[in-house]
């Protein structure tokens, strides 16, 4: 088994442009049209999360360099779980400004 950091999260899971097929991970209401690494990173940081910014680029979309996260809950929480909080707290983000 690897050791790993935590839960590796992209940007496209949540992005509201593309389906499920393309790999958002989100149900459409939850979704964001422009999610980006740093509103990610901040969405993480507000709820208290280990987090680590990476340059790289989605394997289905490997010419857009968008990055990803590294990410470690505080309590344990599988992928899922992560990835509905984040969406969460994103779109709280977004409708914050």
């Amino acid at each position: 088994m690897i050791k790993r950091e935590g839960f590796i999260i992209w940007p496209t899971y949540f992005d509201r442009t593309l389906s499920r097929s393309e790999g958002r991970r989100v149900p459409l209401p939850l979704s964001s049209r422009l999610p980006t690494v740093e509103k990610l990173s901040k969405a993480a940081q507000r709820l208290g999360w280990y987090v680590k910014v990476e340059v790289a680029a989605h394997p289905k979309t490997h010419w857009k360099k968008t990055g990803r996260l590294i990410v470690r809950p505080d309590k344990p929480l599988n992928k899922q779980s992560v990835i509905k909080a984040l969406a969460q707290e994103l779109l709280r983000q977004e409708t914050k400004a």
